[in-house]
């Protein structure tokens, strides 16, 4: 099964010690937005643990910094359902759904705006995040992490796209496409976030930086797949690494998984290296 396959990254594991705290409070805001309103909800919510996931992504955070990091990926995460169902092969009606996100960002959340009057639990939830991601954050920034969630939402009319045509994507293009719609590229702003601090604009466009990212997304959005793949298979969705090589390969599952998990594994040998090098003055 490939839920039981391990990845032996080079990386100790960590996990900040207000993830328990966090798991609490995420589900109190959650039900406060109208987000968890039935016990099946709950059940979901709390199968997924994101407060873990994110205690472990900055496990030096805690409080309110924690939170807005846990809050920030629950949304993201719900945003998922919508487009499991009927939308699924219907890139213009997916096109539209996201129009309500994208619009929470361009008509200034992060001053304040919020959702628009009328607005479903989900685009509130979503604009009460960005007016907190926008707290004391320059305009730069503010302008670089709303280009990461657009591209994140943009994501899914090109995946409803692909399912309308019955197209698979190449690995180039699964790999490009992933590393907007796995919202890993938004991520290391949920970091600064937590941190306090910000990435200086001419550092966010180093080439050198800009790969360190791209291979970051690669391995999180690998290690998914490879464990998600028989949940998509049964869905019909054709945009996972796994997938994508049987295609393109014309091999059987078990060998498909070999060449996707020795991705990760190559591209921490790079990462590591590319790490080490890089100069305090970045944070």
């Amino acid at each position: 099964m490939p839920q039981d396959i391990v990845f032996h990254l080079p990386f100790a594991p960590e996990v900040g010690p207000d993830a328990d705290g966090a798991r609490r409070r995420s589900l109190d805001w959650c039900r406060r937005q109208g987000l968890v309103a039935h016990p099946v909800d709950q059940e979901r919510f709390l199968r997924w643990d994101i407060a873990g996931l994110m205690a472990a992504w900055v496990p030096r955070a805690a409080g309110d910094r924690l939170d807005l990091t846990v809050d920030a990926v629950v949304v993201a995460t719900l945003l998922d359902d919508p487009f499991d169902g009927p939308l699924a092969a219907q890139p213009r009606r997916v096109a539209a759904a996201c129009r309500a996100f994208t619009d929470v960002i361009t008509s200034g959340a992060g001053a304040g705006a919020g959702a628009p009057a009328g607005a479903g639990p989900l685009v509130c939830a979503f604009g009460q995040v960005c007016r907190r991601l926008a707290y004391q954050a320059s305009p730069a920034w503010l302008e670089s992490t709303g280009r990461h969630w657009q591209r994140y939402l943009n994501a899914y009319a090109v995946e409803a796209g692909n399912r309308a045509q019955h197209r698979i994507p190449t690995r180039a293009e699964h790999f490009a496409l992933r590393r907007d719609s796995g919202f890993v590229q938004a991520m290391p702003d949920l970091s600064q976030k937590a941190y306090d601090f910000e990435l200086p604009p001419h550092l966010s466009t180093d080439p050198k930086v800009r790969r360190m990212l791209d291979i970051t997304a690669d391995v999180v959005d690998t290690v998914n797949d490879v464990h998600s793949v028989e949940k998509e298979e049964s869905r019909g969705d054709v945009h996972n690494l796994v997938l994508v090589i049987e295609h393109e390969l014309g091999c059987d599952r078990d060998a498909a998984i070999i060449c996707s998990g020795a991705g990760p594994v190559c591209a921490t040998r790079t990462w590591c290296p590319r790490a080490s090098r890089l100069s305090s003055p970045i944070c």
